[in-house]
């Protein structure tokens, strides 16, 4: 798939992935873990920001991306998986505690899709936007990882 189809499609999993947390949030019981949720919700939409601009930026200066096809499967179905936590956290058709390890798992995953996206890209700085959201994946995980202990 060419970037700007993939760009899109990451952008609604991060969409999803906010809409998870923000789904937790209202799930969970007491300030500190509605604020922890919360927290995560506006940065998982600021991933979605990032990717869609640089979306716009390919637009602008086509020449930034190699012209290489990208493999969109992963990130289609992580989609799935976030709409399907969400609909089952949003439902109650699981527990709590399962949707968190649900979304971390799923946090795991979209480290390394980040990481290996950094290939597709000729500019540094979009480059280290994509290592700045690994980034945040990988705090995410630990946050979740956080919030299980804590649940025990």
């Amino acid at each position: 798939m060419r970037i700007i189809p993939f760009l899109e499609e990451a952008a609604l999993l991060e969409d999803a992935l906010a809409s998870c947390y923000g789904a937790l949030a209202k799930a969970a019981a007491g300030e500190a873990l509605i604020l922890k949720f919360q927290q995560l919700e506006r940065e998982e939409s600021n991933h979605a920001r990032i990717i869609r601009a640089g979306k716009n930026y390919e637009l602008k200066a086509p020449d930034v991306f190699e012209k290489t096809n990208v493999d969109v499967t992963e990130i289609k179905s992580g989609s799935s998986s976030a709409r399907s936590i969400l609909e089952d956290v949003g439902s109650g058709r699981i527990v709590f505690r399962e949707g968190v390890v649900r979304l971390r798992d799923l946090e795991i995953r979209f480290e390394k899709v980040h990481l290996d996206t950094l290939v597709s890209f000729n500019d540094e700085m979009l480059r280290e936007l994509f290592r700045s959201m690994a980034r945040d994946d990988r705090r995410h995980v630990d946050v979740l990882e956080e919030i299980l202990s804590d649940l025990k």
